[in-house]
């Protein structure tokens, strides 16, 4: 046997007749084992490019259906971006507050000579380059959604405050009307001048009292002057009364929520018709109910005086 040749023997186990041997040159071996690594290693390498070349289509398939998308994805967060600083604006939060004083977002106002030093500042240019968002549009979306989270994070903890404060109308039926305001009136019996320490609701007889924020009932009695009375005390802070009742329908110790009927419209104790006379008490000081409240379309125009 040469060197440069390799024999291959083959021998089965059944006989020794039947032996047969190989004789290759050593370079016909090498390009043999070569082309085959090749073989094996294209067909490994082609499958994944296939692989690859596949999922390549599907998401590039993806990416031109979210392309086409685009537009309609921008008004949308442009959309929900505007509404977001419509309600940031309304209720007086700005983006990052740590903590909301609810006192201080139900009542904004300023004078004149304020509002005039604002104008002689005011840009307009610079406020609407302000709004424009120039980052990218996968950002704007990100920065939206942590802001909207914020946002409903601060709204539950204004919701649950809200609840202890009377916000609404006394009164649930469609025709009512306010007949005498807070603050110092003629009075309908004496003809002189007096504090009125609440505002009085007209309506027809029998009308649902309701209550005005969840509480507890501290008071269902019956007054000289009030009539039949409920006073309910809203946790440490607000306190809100409804006198001249027909009829009460809660008691003393009793839970109510807000809007849950306590009794019906009357004219009981000192009153010169149908009303409700509704007081509120902010940590014991008399302030105006009317200030309160946030459904005023409820009420009707009118101008009678009632007790």
């Amino acid at each position: 046997m040469k060197k440069d040749h390799l024999t291959f023997v083959i021998q089965p186990t059944c006989s020794v007749r039947s032996i047969a041997s190989f004789t290759f040159h050593k370079r016909v071996i090498r390009w043999f084992f070569l082309c085959m690594i090749l073989i094996v290693a294209f067909g490994v390498n082609g499958s994944w490019e296939i692989f690859k070349n596949k999922t390549l289509k599907q998401d590039i398939a993806v990416l031109q259906a979210s392309l086409s998308q685009l537009p309609h994805l921008e008004n949308k967060i442009k959309k929900v971006r505007r509404n977001e600083r419509m309600m940031r604006g309304f209720l007086g939060i700005e983006a990052g507050d740590e903590k909301v004083n609810i006192e201080e977002r139900l009542g904004m106002g300023g004078t004149d000579a304020e509002e005039d030093g604002d104008m002689q500042s005011f840009d307009p240019l610079a406020e609407l380059e302000a709004l424009v968002d120039k980052r990218p549009l996968h950002m704007q979306a990100y920065s939206l959604r942590e802001d909207l989270v914020e946002l409903n994070s601060m709204l539950v903890q204004m919701t649950e405050t809200l609840k202890a404060r009377p916000t609404i109308v006394p009164v649930k039926d469609r025709e009512i009307w306010m007949t005498s305001p807070f603050g110092w009136r003629k009075s309908p019996f004496t003809g002189l001048r007096n504090f009125h320490s609440g505002i009085d609701i007209s309506g027809r007889r029998g009308a649902p009292i309701i209550a005005t924020a969840d509480g507890v009932v501290k008071s269902a009695d019956f007054d000289r002057l009030l009539g039949n009375y409920v006073r309910i005390s809203h946790d440490e802070r607000f306190q809100t009364t409804y006198g001249h009742m027909w009829k009460l329908t809660v008691k003393k110790g009793d839970q109510v929520k807000r809007g849950q009927v306590i009794g019906l419209m009357g004219s009981t104790g000192r009153s010169t018709g149908y009303h409700v006379h509704y007081e509120v008490r902010d940590n014991g000081q008399k302030k105006n109910p009317y200030h309160f409240i946030l459904n005023r379309e409820a009420f009707n125009s009118g101008g009678t005086t009632r007790g």
